[in-house]
């Protein structure tokens, strides 16, 4: 085994806390989702309905400095 037969070092996700989701149908944040671990386990975008997991992203990129 290799060390590039790993995606990329992603540990702490499980400990971190995910304060919303990007709706990519509509690209609106997010608060209503459950998390199993770091993986969404369900998710509703209240503007546009979308409740397809797969149409949603972590939106931790917009606010990690505070």
């Amino acid at each position: 085994m290799n060390d590039s037969d790993t995606p990329r070092p992603v540990k702490p996700q499980e400990d971190r806390e995910i304060d919303y989701l990007m709706c990519t149908q509509c690209g609106t944040p997010c608060y209503v989702f459950e998390m199993e671990g770091s993986r969404i386990a369900e998710a509703v975008c209240l503007v546009c309905g979308n409740d397809e997991v797969r149409m949603f992203n972590i939106g931790e990129e917009a606010g990690t400095d505070e």
